[in-house]
This record gives structure tokens, sequence and C-alpha cells, in this order.
């Protein structure tokens, strides 16, 4: 399979298992924002075996060590997110100024990624780091559009954009086009 179709069905994928985990906690209100997401790491880990399937290194033990400085720095981000999300959506967020750095800080995770990838000397273009850093930054206003077209029990606005995981594809195509990738049965790059 060509990686950025694996990458495709992988991102449609994540998006799928945050919807059927909040329909399946319950959907009303802010419930889905005060419970950890069984969703996240699961797609973290098939992004992580998407990564280590394609990624264009010459060896396969430098695959495996990269892919586990990634899933170091993922057990590290997904609960500094998950609790960067329950205090911005909390029922008293509204009641005093949003912690926007609090809940912003993982945009900088496609430049960690870059950073991680650039340590171990797997060369990223610098178009793909922007379009990847940019791609991830409009995660949000996108799938804020996408609900537009396909609203989620009749809600339209930007946090059932999030709430519904019309965001998880975008993320997850942010992140793929950072990795490097080539043809499986493909030589490795030098």
């Amino acid at each position: 399979m060509h990686p950025t179709a694996a990458l495709g069905i992988l991102a449609l994928l994540a998006g799928a298992l945050w919807r059927l985990e909040v329909e399946w906690r319950g959907w009303e209100g802010l419930t889905w924002a005060g419970y950890f997401h069984l969703a996240v790491p699961v797609g973290v880990a098939l992004f992580l075996l998407w990564a280590w399937s394609f990624l264009d290194v010459p060896s396969p033990r430098r695959r495996a060590a990269i892919v586990s400085v990634l899933a170091l720095f993922a057990a590290i981000a997904v609960p500094l997110t998950e609790g960067s999300l329950r205090a911005a959506f909390n029922r008293f967020a509204f009641m005093r100024p949003l912690p926007w750095p609090m809940l912003f800080w993982w945009l900088l995770t496609p430049s960690l990624v870059v950073g991680v990838l650039r340590a171990f000397r797997v060369p990223v273009d610098g178009r793909r780091w922007a379009l990847g850093q940019a791609l991830f930054v409009a995660a949000w206003p996108l799938a804020a559009i996408v609900i537009q077209v396909l609203p989620q029990h009749g809600q339209t606005d930007a946090i059932h954009a999030f709430k519904s995981g019309l965001v998880v594809p975008f993320f997850v195509v942010a992140l793929g086009i950072l990795i490097p990738t080539r043809r499986p049965g493909a030589r490795a790059a030098s």
C-alpha cells in the first residue's frame, strides 16, 4: 500500500475511533472533556506503526530508535493534552480567562516531531515542515468549516468540531506529512 493512502485510512480511522468513544460514553454536554480518551493512545499507536512501516531510514534498528523516541514523546504529550482540554472546557473555564498557553502548547507538536527526526539525521524538507505545522495549527478551524457541511447532532460550532472528531484526521495528516516515507519493499535512503 502507498504511504499516503495508508495515512489517509489511518487519519479517518483515528477520527472514527474518537467519535465512537464520544458516542459510546455519551454525547450530551461537555462530558467528552472530562475523561481520558482511549481513542487517543490507540490512534497514536496506529500512527507509530504507520511511521515504523513507511519511515525512510537505512536500518530497522534506527527506525525503531526513532519510533521509540516518538512514542516516549507521545507518552508525555497525550496526558498533557488531555489535561489541557479538561482545563479549557471545564464548567468554570468560561468564568475566567482560558488558559491559552496550557491549551495550545501542543501546537508545537509538529516542530517537536521534526526535531526528533533531525536529531536522528533524518532530513525533513522545510516546505513539508511548514505545511505540516500550518495544517496542524489550522486543523481546528478547518474542522469548524467541515462541520458546517456535516452538522453533528445539529450543532455547527467550533466545540462540536472538536467533540465530533472532525479535527482528528487533520492532526494525523499534518504529522504524517512530516515523515519522509518510502514504498514498502523499496530500498531505504542512505
